[in-house]
């Protein structure tokens, strides 16, 4: 029987389809209406934006009772483990606490509540129950970053810009951020061993970047360079396209940054709060995926695009 991992996912008001769209990058499946994704596929949560945790299935019930009839039949055994349980909803009418001590008491060695060497994850909604070992959580490091000492009103929040890395790129591959402003996307990325280069043409940018990277003691590529005479090869990009108040000429300036980066990397993701889909079309880019990004009145979008001619 194929192993599963049951991952579960936050999927903050309005962001279901970016929440949803990691994970299916990720993990290859979709989350169900309680965050909860089943996949055979088992991925290093660490790096998740909205994916939180990664748990290793051990069994299923449709019961506490055939539950714990299972792991007496298992023979489970661990020193200084820990049981958790997440009810989802929250609003399930259960005590986590006696459940977990309930499902405790089953499970052979000692238990260790504080600094638990194993965690025993349970997770019951109305219908079903999965029991499983915890294998990886998100590090959370995006609320790191968003204390990073330079920053600007316009820059991309930091959660946001994991999101978008883990969309188009994975640990050992080489992601370009043509427009890197004070560097959120290329710390993302290489806080998570994704090989990052950072251009921009603004030096108090690359300034920025640069401090921001010495300030997490991160590595990466940073240069001063027009995003229009960019070249070279790339796994992917990874950009928050610059806009401002003259639309008109923002437009021009984005129809020649997309031109020249069409060549660059077979995949990309591009931020930005106008519609590209057609400008995209029209250059060559294959558009895969439009994903809103609501935020009070500010609507981004993600063009998530491919190259058939790399």
């Amino acid at each position: 029987m194929t192993q599963q991992y049951i991952y579960l996912v936050a999927i903050p008001f309005q962001l279901n389809e970016l929440a949803s769209a990691e994970s299916i990058a990720l993990t290859g499946s979709a989350p169900d209406e309680h965050g909860i994704t089943i996949s055979n596929t088992c991925v290093d949560t660490r790096r998740g934006a909205y994916l939180k945790s990664c748990t290793e299935i051990l069994f299923e019930a449709a019961s506490v009772k055939e539950l714990c009839a299972n792991i007496r039949s298992a023979e489970l055994y661990a020193d200084g483990f820990r049981v958790s349980v997440v009810k989802k909803p929250r609003s399930l009418s259960l005590d986590s606490m006696v459940l977990a001590r309930q499902i405790g008491s089953v499970i052979g060695g000692k238990p260790n509540l504080s600094s638990p060497r194993v965690v025993f994850m349970t997770i019951i909604t109305s219908e079903k129950i999965w029991f499983g070992r915890l294998l990886s959580e998100s590090d959370g490091i995006w609320n790191a970053f968003n204390q990073r000492p330079y920053v600007t009103s316009s820059s991309l929040p930091s959660r946001l810009a994991l999101a978008l890395v883990n969309l188009v790129a994975s640990p050992g591959e080489h992601l370009l951020d043509p427009c890197c402003g004070t560097g959120t996307i290329v710390m993302s990325a290489a806080h998570y061993g994704i090989c990052a280069t950072g251009y921009d043409n603004n030096p108090r940018m690359i300034g920025a970047t640069t401090k921001n990277l010495q300030h997490y003691k991160l590595k990466a590529d940073v240069e001063l360079k027009d995003a229009r005479e960019i070249s070279g090869r790339f796994d992917a990009v990874a950009t928050d396209l610059p806009y401002g108040i003259s639309l008109v000429k923002d437009t021009v300036a984005t129809t020649e940054i997309l031109s020249n980066l069409r060549t660059c990397a077979p995949k990309a993701g591009y931020i930005d709060i106008r519609d590209l889909s057609q400008p995209l079309n029209d250059l060559g880019y294959n558009v895969e995926a439009v994903i809103p990004v609501p935020k009070l009145r500010l609507l981004r979008r993600i063009f998530i695009t491919s190259n058939s001619d790399q």
